[in-house]
């Protein structure tokens, strides 16, 4: 039985335009059966309080009824310290990935206070780039490569079971830090952006290319609010020196 302050109620689940559903339904379930109760759903594409939706979540309205509805990803995440991507996706903007095992014991490093979400993308199409630019950490499961397709509900409960055995254990949370949220750090991404493509760092055809190494970097290291301010601080300071050097 998993102890009573396990962290699971800080841990959200995203849907990213969910199109059916019965897909909803079985994901609500899917999160009832792991003791997770906050689901977000992103621009969707169905009613989530069907009969049909109901029907598939075996009594777990109760998540269904308290989902969060909202028009857009950054609005969704903005508060969140920590967000993984689930992604089938292997390419070099995706790397690296983590297991959901490892994600898990990842969410305990936080501590048992730090919101985390887990974003799942359309059940035809995944995370569209966009989407996992937003992400942290992307993760995906270890599939037959021969046959690959998984459903939303059933990636899902992966997830789910994982989190729910790890944050079952008995490792201690350690203490939560002042993690930055979502919001600064596409604050800081921003800056980070404008300053360096103002002194040519980036490729000129191409300046998101190597945003797309930063992002993976700094999400990797979990940032504090202070290291954010560290990051953007040293922007504001080349900012002053190019245009010093420009009024010369």
């Amino acid at each position: 039985m998993v102890k009573q302050n396990c962290g699971l109620s800080r841990i959200s689940i995203v849907l990213v335009q969910p199109k059916l559903d019965e897909n909803v339904g079985a994901v609500a379930r899917a999160m009832k059966n792991f003791s997770l109760s906050k689901l977000i759903l992103v621009a969707s594409q169905c009613d989530h309080l069907t009969e049909r939706s109901r029907r598939r979540s075996c009594a777990a309205d109760d998540v269904l009824e308290q989902a969060l509805c909202v028009d857009d990803l950054a609005e969704a995440l903005k508060d969140f310290p920590m967000v993984v991507g689930a992604t089938a996706r292997q390419g070099k903007y995706c790397l690296p990935l983590y297991s959901p095992a490892e994600i898990s014991v990842k969410t305990t490093e936080l501590g048992s206070q730090v919101p985390v979400a887990l974003v799942f993308g359309r059940e035809d199409f995944g995370l569209d780039r966009a989407s996992r630019r937003q992400c942290h950490y992307l993760s995906s499961i270890p599939v037959n490569p021969a046959f690959s397709s998984l459903n939303l509900s059933q990636a899902v409960l992966l997830y789910c079971y994982e989190l729910f055995r790890q944050h079952g254990s008995r490792i201690p949370s350690l203490p939560a830090r002042n993690y930055a949220n979502h919001n600064e750090l596409e604050g800081m991404y921003a800056h980070t952006r404008k300053t360096l493509q103002s002194t040519n760092f980036f490729d000129v055809e191409n300046p998101d290319h190597l945003m797309e190494y930063i992002r993976r970097l700094f999400g990797r290291v979990q940032m504090s609010k202070r290291e954010v301010n560290i990051i953007r601080g040293i922007m504001h300071l080349i900012d002053k020196l190019k245009k010093k050097t420009e009024s010369l």
